[in-house]
């Protein structure tokens, strides 16, 4: 099977900040005007016209990319939990603050995405990532290709791919 794996356009935290809304809360953050020009572009490539089914993240950032997609394409869409971005916090309540996020992101780069004896944030592997997000891979083998609009470390994952844009395109095969 091939999957184009999409990164999301440019988000805009602002709405969310605004509001006081702190960990899952942040995933609800829009795209930015420059984030929908961005989805809107990656919806002119031709990559489309052999994609039988689009899945994506249930973020905002995610969805309203793929809207975007849809509206150039008449393509079915599947949200899927389990492309959602790397968790900071699998627990859910250890983490308070963007910057503690980003000090977990830090320990989990320093560690090259591993667990660790040492490590003080219980964060989300690469193991654990790859693992959720083949087991909804899984489901649609029975499609030829597919597009995938996700996270970049959701991307990094199954590939190679240090820095990878907004509405970025990677390709796979499964």
């Amino acid at each position: 099977m091939k999957i184009y794996l999409i990164r999301h356009g440019e988000p805009d935290y602002g709405p969310v900040t605004n509001a006081g809304y702190t960990g899952f809360g942040r995933d609800l953050s829009p795209l930015t005007k420059q984030g929908v020009l961005q989805a809107q572009h990656c919806a002119e490539q031709p990559i489309f016209n052999e994609v039988q089914l689009i899945l994506a993240s249930p973020y905002t950032r995610a969805l309203q990319t793929a809207t975007e997609i849809i509206r150039r394409h008449n393509r079915p869409l599947q949200v899927e939990l389990g492309l959602h971005e790397w968790y900071p916090d699998k627990s859910g309540w250890q983490i308070k603050s963007g910057r503690q996020a980003m000090a977990a992101y830090d320990e989990y780069t320093a560690n090259h995405g591993q667990a660790s004896d040492s490590q003080v944030w219980d964060y989300e592997t690469s193991a654990d990532i790859r693992h959720r997000v083949q087991a909804v891979f899984d489901k649609y083998q029975h499609y030829q290709c597919i597009a995938c609009v996700t996270h970049s470390e959701v991307m990094r994952q199954f590939g190679d791919w240090q820095r990878i844009g907004y509405c970025e395109v990677k390709v796979i095969i499964l």
